[in-house]
C-alpha cells in the first residue's frame, strides 16, 4: 500500500511541479535558441529523474515512508506519511536534499530542451522556493523529530551537494 501512496504522491506533487506547470508555461513563453545544445536538456532531465527515483526509493525502503511532508498529515490516506527513520545513506550521504535536486534538474532540463524563457524563470523561482522550504520548515522539523542524530547528520552532509564532511569529536 505504501508503494501505491508513493506513486500517487509522485503523480500529484512532482507531476504538478515539473509536469503540468511547465507545460502551461511553455504555451505562454518566449523561446530562446540554443541550437543543438537544447538536447543537453534531455540528459539533465534524465539525471533528475534518476535522482528523484533513487531518493523516493530510499524513503520507501530505508525510511519506511513516502516524501509526504509532515503538514500534509491529513492526506496520509492518499500520499502516505513522512519516513519514520532518518535516511542518511545512498544519495543522502552527499546531499540532505537529493529529491529536490532531482526535481530542479528536471525543471532546468525542460527549460533547455523546450528553449523556454518562462520555464527558466520558473526554475529559478522554484530553486528559491525549495531553499526557503528546506531552511525554514523542513530542517527545524527534522531537528525536532530526530534530535542530535539529525544535528550530527547536518554537520556531515551538505544541504544541497558536496563531499561528506569529516567531523572530529570535540571534548
Amino acid at each position: 500500500m505504501i508503494l501505491i501512496r508513493l506513486i500517487i504522491f509522485t503523480v500529484i506533487i512532482p507531476g504538478l511541479v515539473v509536469g503540468y506547470i511547465p507545460y502551461l508555461l511553455r504555451n505562454y513563453s518566449e523561446a530562446f535558441d540554443i541550437g543543438v545544445f537544447k538536447y543537453l536538456g534531455l540528459l539533465i532531465i534524465t539525471i533528475g529523474i534518476i535522482l528523484y527515483l533513487m531518493s523516493v526509493l530510499s524513503f520507501l525502503l530505508k525510511g519506511k515512508g513516502t516524501p509526504a511532508i509532515w503538514f500534509a498529515k491529513h492526506l496520509k490516506f492518499l500520499i502516505g506519511e513522512e519516513p519514520i527513520k532518518l535516511v542518511s545513506s545512498g544519495l543522502y550521504e552527499r546531499s540532505r536534499n537529493p529529491m529536490y535536486l532531482g526535481v530542479l534538474n528536471i525543471a532546468l532540463g525542460q527549460s533547455l530542451f523546450f528553449e523556454s524563457t518562462a520555464n527558466l524563470i520558473y526554475t529559478g523561482l522554484l530553486t528559491v522556493f525549495f531553499h526557503l522550504i528546506v531552511v525554514l520548515l523542513e530542517e527545524p522539523h527534522l531537528k525536532k523529530k530526530y534530535g542530535q542524530k539529525y544535528v550530527d547528520y547536518t554537520k556531515q552532509v551538505s544541504r544541497w551537494f558536496g563531499r561528506r564532511k569529516s567531523v572530529k569529536n570535540v571534548t
